[in-house]
């Protein structure tokens, strides 16, 4: 649930209008952006997170690596490596596979969906999570991948200029429900200057549905919570996500900061 809520608010572009996100501060054709961040608890880092996308008009491929970092990799091993690629086809995305590997939850892990005819099936999980309860095939199917979420994402902010949406992200074994809506605008730091500029204000939520341990109650994940995510728009690559607040329900009050955006990756 960390890792979704934080993904999906990464890779969310947008403007506080719709006119405002014009052809010159889209992305370059045939260009992945590739952005780093750190995530902090109570100012202290805990986790680095870097993604990539190249989004087109015919197809789509998003990338994300998050390791443990500082305090957090004392108590815990965490490095993941997840791809996503699909089509485009009149604004609709429609994906293809995704492929997540690496440590986690003190073992090594490995999950691939296929999606036959648009709905997602898993066809490998390494290990297996017998102590899972099934998710349900109605909730299972509204669901996407948090990378091809991402997409879904980034081509509403392209098209209308907002971040609202609602979401199910499922990723082999859970489901979990994300909304997200504009609220307006603050100002705050450049990403490449030393000066303030206008930054649209984007709030989230989230919960799981699905996948729940067996016999566990998991109250905190049963209802909502989420934070904030703030945008501001970069010469050349359209829409950024610079800061982002975020309350867990296991982890506390986070906060993701942006450390580089590589112009010309990919």
């Amino acid at each position: 649930m960390l890792l979704s809520a934080c993904c999906l608010c990464f890779l969310v572009g947008g403007s506080a209008r719709a006119q405002e996100a014009s052809q010159a501060s889209s992305p370059a054709a045939n260009s992945a952006i590739h952005i780093k961040y750190t995530i902090y608890t109570h100012w202290f880092p805990v986790m680095k997170l870097e993604t990539s996308f190249l989004l087109e008009q015919t197809h789509y491929n998003v990338a994300m690596q998050a390791r443990a970092e500082g305090l957090l990799s004392i108590f815990t091993r965490l490095r993941i490596q997840s791809v996503a690629t699909g089509a485009i086809q009149n604004d609709v995305v429609l994906p293809s596979r995704y492929d997540s590997q690496g440590l986690s939850r003190s073992a090594q892990r490995h999950v691939v969906l296929d999606y036959p005819q648009g709905q997602p099936v898993v066809t490998l999980l390494e290990p297996t999570e017998t102590d899972r309860e099934p998710v349900p095939d109605e909730l299972r199917q509204r669901g996407t991948d948090i990378l091809t979420t991402m997409a879904k994402v980034i081509l509403t902010v392209r098209k209308t200029g907002l971040c609202d949406g609602t979401y199910d992200v499922f990723d082999g074994i859970r489901v979990s429900h994300f909304t997200l809506k504009t609220t307006g605008q603050d100002m705050k730091p450049d990403v490449f200057e030393d000066r303030k500029v206008p930054a649209m204000r984007c709030e989230f939520s989230g919960y799981q549905t699905a996948g729940f341990i067996k016999g566990h109650q998991a109250k905190a994940l049963r209802e909502p919570h989420g934070g904030t995510v703030w945008f501001i728009n970069v010469d050349g690559y359209g829409p950024v996500p610079v800061r982002t607040e975020i309350d867990h329900p296991k982890v506390g009050h986070l906060t993701v900061k942006l450390d580089k955006l590589e112009k010309g990756a990919g």
